[in-house]
């Protein structure tokens, strides 16, 4: 059983040290280069996404324009009744 096997910590400075060899190897427009790329893909993959959501959206409207599910009675405030007790009652007073 080595060292590292034995302590994480062993582990994590012998990571860090050898990140500072990495990162040298790469000079600063490489590293450029590779982020550009990351976030290329990653607009790309935002974009479809969009665009699958909007024409999803845009066929499920469509069909239920066509079935003609939308009543007018169909609004925000269906299930509403109004308040039956008024909210101030008077006090009858004698004189």
């Amino acid at each position: 059983m080595t060292a590292l096997d034995r302590s994480p910590l062993l582990v994590v400075i012998f990571l860090w040290m050898s990140f500072g060899k990495v990162s040298a190897a790469l000079t600063e427009p490489q590293i450029c280069y590779v982020l550009d790329g990351i976030l290329f893909l990653y607009g790309i993959i935002l974009t479809a996404l969009y665009c699958r959501i909007k024409i999803y959206n845009g066929k499920e409207a469509a069909a239920e324009k066509a079935k003609g599910k939308q009543n007018v009675e169909e609004g925000i405030y269906t299930g509403l009744t109004p308040h039956a007790q008024d909210t101030y009652e008077s006090i009858g007073m004698k004189k």
